[in-house]
Order: C-alpha cells, then sequence, then structure tokens
C-alpha cells in the first residue's frame, strides 16, 4: 500500500536527496517570510479583518441585507470593492449573525476542530500501523488543526477575540472533515461539507474540483456528478453574490491590486505560518513542515492518497502563482489538511531510511 515500501536503495537515495533539496531551497527563503499579523492593516492598525467582519456580522444581526452591509463596511475601513471576490460571500455572515453571541460563535468553531481532529485520528489510526502510533498522529495532527481549534477557545475567553469571523478558518476544517469522511462506500457527507466550505469562501473550490476530477478518473460517476454538482452550486451563488453586489458598486470605489504575484515556494512557505509548530518556534520550521506533509501524502497509493497528493500538491502550485504577501493567512484553508500528510509523514521517513541499512526490500505483492 505503501508507494515507497518497494523502492530499491537507489530509489530511496533519490527521493530523501530530493527531499533534501527542497528543504535547503525553504532554508533560503524562510528569512523572507512575514512576521506579524498579516489581517492587520498597513495603514491603520486598530483596523484589521477580524474588525471588518465583526461590523458586517452586526449589521445583518440588526436586519440589513449582507451585501450592503459588507459594501457599507468596507467603503468605511477603505477596503477595495472592486473587483466583487474581494466581498467575501454571504454564506458566514449569515449564519454566524443566527448565533447569539460571539463566545458562542467561538466555541461553535472550535466544537467543528474538535470533531475534525477526532474523525481524522480515527481514520488515520486504522491505516498507519505500529503499537505506537497513536500519539504522534495526534500531536501531528494537533500542529495544523489546533490552530483554529485552541484559537476559537482563546477567543471565547477574551484572548485573541473572533477567530470565528475569518472565512478561512471554517473553510479549511470543512475540507480537512470532508476529505477524512470521504470512503469508496460513502461520500454524500464528503460532498455537503465541501459544498459549505466552498459557499463560505471560494477558495474551497478547487478542492471539489480535484474531488470530482479523481472521481471521474476513477469511473466512479455518482461520486463525480455529486461533487460536480456541488461545484457547479457554488459557483452559482457566487454569481448572485455578484450581481446582487453589482448596483452597490461603483467605478469610484477602491478596486484591488490583483493576486497573481507569482510568490513561488516562498508563499507556499508563508501560508504554513498558521500550523502551531511555526507559531510555537518560529517561522523557520516552515521549511520542514511542507516538504515532510507533501511526502506523508504522497505515501499511500490508493484512493486515500492519490486524492490527498492532489489536494496538497494543487494548493502549493496555486499559491506558488497566486497571493500577495499580506494574503498567508489564506494558510488557515490548507494548514489542517497539510497536518493529515504531516501525521503520515514519519511512516513515509522510515519505508525510504530503511532500505539504507537493511538492504534492497523484498517485493511486497500489490493490494
Amino acid at each position: 500500500m505503501s508507494r515507497f515500501a518497494n523502492l530499491s536503495r537507489l530509489g530511496s537515495i533519490i527521493v530523501l536527496l530530493v527531499l533534501a533539496v527542497v528543504i535547503a531551497a525553504g532554508v533560503t527563503q524562510a528569512t523572507h517570510i512575514r512576521d506579524g499579523q498579516s489581517l492587520h492593516r498597513r495603514d491603520d492598525p486598530e483596523r484589521n479583518d477580524i474588525t471588518l467582519y465583526r461590523a458586517i456580522v452586526e449589521r445583518v444581526r440588526h436586519g440589513q441585507p449582507y451585501e450592503a452591509a459588507a459594501v457599507a463596511e468596507q467603503r468605511i475601513g477603505h477596503y477595495p470593492l472592486r473587483p466583487f471576490v474581494v466581498v467575501r460571500p454571504p454564506t458566514l455572515a449569515v449564519m454566524l449573525s443566527w448565533l447569539p453571541n460571539e463566545h458562542v460563535r467561538d466555541l461553535s468553531l472550535s466544537a467543528l476542530g474538535i470533531v475534525t481532529l477526532l474523525f481524522c485520528v480515527r481514520r488515520l489510526r486504522a491505516i498507519l500501523p505500529g503499537k505506537w502510533a497513536l500519539t504522534p498522529i495526534v500531536l501531528l495532527l494537533f500542529t495544523g488543526i489546533g490552530s483554529p481549534l485552541t484559537g476559537g477557545l482563546l477567543s471565547s475567553v477574551g484572548r485573541t477575540p473572533g477567530l470565528s469571523l475569518l472565512h478561512e478558518a471554517w473553510a479549511g476544517l470543512l475540507i480537512t472533515l470532508s476529505f477524512i469522511l470521504r470512503t469508496d462506500r460513502r461520500f454524500g457527507v464528503a460532498v455537503v461539507l465541501g459544498l459549505i466550505a466552498a459557499l463560505i469562501r471560494e477558495l474551497a473550490m478547487p478542492y471539489l474540483a480535484v474531488m470530482a476530477t479523481i472521481a471521474l478518473f476513477e469511473r466512479r460517476r455518482g461520486e463525480a456528478l455529486a461533487f460536480a454538482a456541488a461545484l457547479a452550486a457554488s459557483l452559482v451563488a457566487l454569481a448572485l453574490h455578484a450581481q446582487a453586489l453589482a448596483p452597490l458598486v461603483s467605478p469610484r470605489d477602491i478596486g484591488s491590486p490583483g493576486w497573481v504575484r507569482y510568490g513561488g515556494w516562498n508563499f507556499v512557505l508563508a501560508t504554513t505560518k498558521w500550523n502551531l509548530v511555526p507559531i510555537a518556534v518560529g517561522k523557520w520550521s516552515a521549511v520542514l513542515l511542507v516538504p515532510l506533509s507533501l511526502l506523508g501524502a504522497l505515501r499511500f497509493k490508493d484512493a486515500f492518497g492519490l486524492r490527498l497528493a492532489a489536494i496538497l500538491f494543487g494548493y502549493a502550485a496555486g499559491f506558488m502563482i497566486i497571493g500577495r504577501p499580506e494574503n498567508d493567512y489564506w494558510g488557515l484553508v490548507t494548514v489542517p489538511l497539510s497536518a493529515v500528510g504531516l501525521a503520515i509523514a514519519p511512516w513515509a521517513v522510515f519505508d525510504l531510511v530503511r532500505p539504507l541499512w537493511a538492504g534492497d526490500p523484498k517485493p511486497v505483492p500489490a493490494t
């Protein structure tokens, strides 16, 4: 089942060398990863994305239509209003407006994080061997899932308040839970969760596209159709959002400078700073975490591994092209799922190191 189990000594050496080169390339760029909170505005340190979204939710809670509320608050804060995608989809603000207060909202985010962590542990414990596997699985998963999970808990007691207002935090957990619940026999819940993620943040749409494409490639037509329908529904919702914004925005409103910046590997590393390890020990640790999570994603050659690798490599490739330096908070979308690859990485490394002292492995029958 492991992609690396039957590698020769030479093959293992080559893969380890590639891993070392990628890590070394990251070391040369780690000093350029931005410090500080990218959610804060440079021109107004007192105003950030959380204060913006909080104000929008309060307007919606008091009966104002979402698009009108968002346009009004973004004008007040001198945020861009063109193109329409700079205004977040209405789903999260409307959902949060139904909850009684911000403490409940933050606790809801933490609850989603706990559920995601538990299901991830359960799934990986079933496919990773070893009597002592549970501890590294939990710890490594927690590095990625723990950021929104603990952030929600801290927010609920008044520290770093308002993390639940970030669309990316919800989308990242929903994508991860969707992925981990998907099996060859059951995919309905995964489709629904993926759709909700895309309705909250359009950055989740590539996830739906990857899942639909792989299912089609595997000739799983029902699953492919379901994920494709979810993608189509999210696109229709985005088009309706654009239509609702059109009469409210004028050419005099601020326009976005665009997102195609070719930030390369440096931007991919920057998005990983939302993992708890860089938060605790420093941004330099991202140069290890990203390659190891991608290596872990490559270990399994079954349907699980194919999807995990395609999603993580796909987002990494996209982030190398799209995203301004201050957009590194997009990492909240990918860091939870990257932690799944990171949790598998120790087994992948062991598969690669074993031939170095044990010689070429005996062929393992294909499963």
